[in-house]
């Protein structure tokens, strides 16, 4: 197992609000607030804490391109998509995912990707408004 800050970097609850933490949590402190608002706006709980695990591996893969919340961009989000899309799970036995062209896959759903960048757009919006950057 890796130890480098890509793999410290994870979500905790506490009192109520889920947030960051570990190595590199300092620089996504936005995420924190993005979901408490969805919290405040009555998401599921179950969803909030889907979304915040989608912004950790979203995180993990800024901080492991030496990038932070400050510097996501519209060609920084495609990147991650590309990223998301070729990414392997390791420790699968084999593929366990069917393509619509009938093809076996080892790696995320489309589903998976789909709720991932959901998740980011979402934050990256909050973000955006909360710097007027972009």
């Amino acid at each position: 197992m890796s130890t480098d800050n890509r793999d410290r970097l994870r979500l905790e609850h506490d009192a109520g609000r889920w947030y960051l933490d570990g190595p590199g949590a300092d620089g996504l402190g936005l995420v924190e607030e993005y979901l408490g608002y969805l919290a405040d706006r009555n998401y599921s709980p179950k969803t909030v804490r889907a979304y915040g695990f989608d912004l950790v591996m979203f995180g993990r893969w800024l901080l492991g391109e030496g990038l932070g919340g400050q510097d996501v961009t519209t060609p920084v989000l495609l990147r991650y998509l590309a990223a998301c899309r070729a990414a392997r799970l390791p420790g699968r036995p084999g593929p366990n995912v069917v393509n619509m062209a009938g093809r076996w896959l080892d790696g995320y759903t489309a589903a998976t990707v789909n709720r991932r960048l959901v998740a980011v757009s979402g934050y990256s919006r909050s973000a955006r408004c909360a710097t007027r950057r972009w």
